[in-house]
């Protein structure tokens, strides 16, 4: 895994630095971005909790994003001191602008690797991310957002590898 790590991760950074020179946000703007859209709505205070960051130092990165319009804030209706996030249509495009840049830097580390070694991945990447949400869901490790349902994050779309991938290998029970 840490091999891996290693490989992908210079190109990743690199590239999430390169995406974002010219755009005046922050890592911890753009990581708030992401938690607002794995979460919203979600409360001010929740996600400071999320980023570990103080309530103030929150509120004053929200404000930011908000006078850009790519967060928007309202009031809770179940309670009128609480605001609550979401991501504005132009912070949904931002996202997919730099994810579309991450994408293309695993393109980059992967881009020569055959079908069949890709597809045997992605099925065991798969097997992962399922047992990853059981043990979550199992342990109530992951933070909910309102809706009670795990985050978005975790819903990411399978990129098909071919137009017939076979389906993913079933997942074993005991410990391996």
């Amino acid at each position: 895994m840490q091999q891996l790590h290693r490989l992908v991760s210079d190109r990743i950074m690199g590239t999430l630095q390169s995406s974002l020179q010219g755009e005046d946000v922050s890592f911890t703007q753009m990581t708030a971005m992401y938690k607002v859209r794995a979460f919203a709505p979600i409360s001010v205070t929740l996600l400071a909790e999320h980023l570990g960051v103080s309530l103030p130092a929150t509120s004053q990165l929200i404000q930011e994003l908000v006078r850009r319009e790519l967060m928007e804030r309202r009031e809770n209706p179940d309670n009128r001191r609480e605001k609550l996030l979401a991501l504005s249509e132009k912070g949904q495009q931002f996202l997919s602008i730099k994810e579309r840049a991450m994408v293309g830097a695993y393109t980059e580390v992967f881009g020569g690797v055959d079908a069949a070694t890709l597809i045997g991945a992605e099925q065991a990447i798969t097997a992962l991310i399922s047992q990853a949400r059981q043990l979550q869901q199992a342990q109530g490790v992951h933070l909910q957002g309102r809706s009670g349902a795990c985050p978005a994050a975790l819903h990411v779309p399978a990129l098909p590898l071919s137009k017939e991938s076979p389906p993913a290998p079933a997942v074993r029970k005991e410990n391996v």
